[in-house]
């Protein structure tokens, strides 16, 4: 039997379960989900409690998401950017899923399409938030010295643990 090629061994390493994985990926994958969880449960969260104190069933129905909800929304996000810069933009679509959720629950299922559409516009702040704390991150981690963590390849620092 031959040995495969080394685009074979490539294919192969690909293909491996998720179990499989090496303990650093393996690591950040659990991280991520962690702070997937943490956004996703903020956005509908501060969604709801909008919607209750608005007393409408969707959030962005009321000044309260605008006085209260947005800044508070975008203060998550900018601290989670901050704490994990690497592709932050990620964590801002886990809030939004939250939003959306939290519209279909305590709105209507007939929501959805609007609802994906404003939280998708209303969202722009948080993107920017998160923009500005993935730069505070990623300056914090070049100054004690990490400067490669700050590109997301270095998966081992005691700064990414939540």
């Amino acid at each position: 039997m031959t040995e495969p090629t080394q685009p074979e061994q490539q294919e192969q390493e690909q293909e491996q379960e998720p179990e499989q994985q090496s303990p650093p990926v393996k690591k950040r994958l659990l991280r991520d989900r962690k702070v997937h969880l943490t956004a996703a449960a903020a956005g509908f969260i501060i969604a709801s409690a909008v919607a209750f104190m608005g007393g409408t069933p969707v959030a962005w129905g009321t000044p309260v998401y605008f006085v209260l909800g947005w800044p508070l929304m975008c203060a998550v996000i900018y601290f989670l950017a901050r704490a994990y810069p690497h592709n932050n933009w990620r964590w801002t679509l886990s809030m939004m899923l939250g939003q959306v959720f939290s519209s279909i629950f305590f709105g209507n299922a007939n929501f959805i399409l609007q609802a994906m559409l404003f939280v998708t516009l209303l969202s722009i702040p948080q993107f920017v938030a998160g923009a500005f704390g993935a730069r505070a991150g990623k300056a914090r981690q070049a100054q004690h010295g990490n400067p490669e963590h700050s590109t997301g390849n270095d998966d081992t620092s005691s700064q990414d643990k939540l």
